[in-house]
């Protein structure tokens, strides 16, 4: 458990230090976090020469509020399309015990979560951006089959509206008024 937490922070670490020309840091609530909250990276990369259309992935790590669940961690992922301000992508956040705080009984939330969803981006004239995305939230959880010592993500029947809210800066200097 813990070696995987640690797996966690340092691919987090090396994204940061390996797009830091071209990142955007923001905070987002809800989507594929849930009732969570996590810190992301993302970064556009342009598809054409024109600057409208980009790929944006993204990586981040966040908490699920512990009085509503069992103390979690999330590490959160996700890879989207946008033109202009429009974006559509899938996030995906997969959830751990906190290792800080917490009990050993096991997570009792779901193991992952997928958000396909829609998006739209509002930015400022200074880099500061806020985004709001809309979508399904599709759960999975971990089931073990202890006869072949193996373990898979099965659907848990879980597909419900989503909203996501998403606060961040962006460092790159490109201040286009079409992004």
């Amino acid at each position: 458990m813990k070696s995987r937490l640690f797996l966690i922070c340092v691919v987090f670490i090396i994204s940061i230090t390996t797009v830091t020309g071209q990142v955007k840091i923001e905070a987002q609530l809800g989507g594929s976090n849930y009732l969570g909250l996590s810190v992301n990276t993302s970064y556009d990369i342009s598809l054409f020469n024109s600057g409208n259309h980009y790929l944006v992935p993204t990586l981040g790590l966040g908490f699920m509020s512990p009085e509503l669940y069992d103390p979690t961690c999330m590490l959160h992922t996700g890879l989207m399309y946008k033109y202009k301000k429009w974006g559509i992508g899938t996030e995906v956040s997969g959830f751990v015990n906190n290792p800080f705080w917490g009990n050993d009984s096991g997570n009792t939330f779901v193991d992952m979560i997928v958000y396909p969803n829609l998006n739209y981006t509002f930015n400022t004239r200074s880099n500061w951006y806020f985004k709001v995305s809309a979508g399904a939230l599709i759960a999975y959880e971990k089931s073990n089959d202890d006869s072949a010592n193996n373990s898979q993500l099965e659907f848990s029947g879980d597909v419900i509206p989503g909203i996501g809210i998403s606060f961040g800066y962006t460092f790159d200097c490109i201040n286009e008024t079409n992004r």
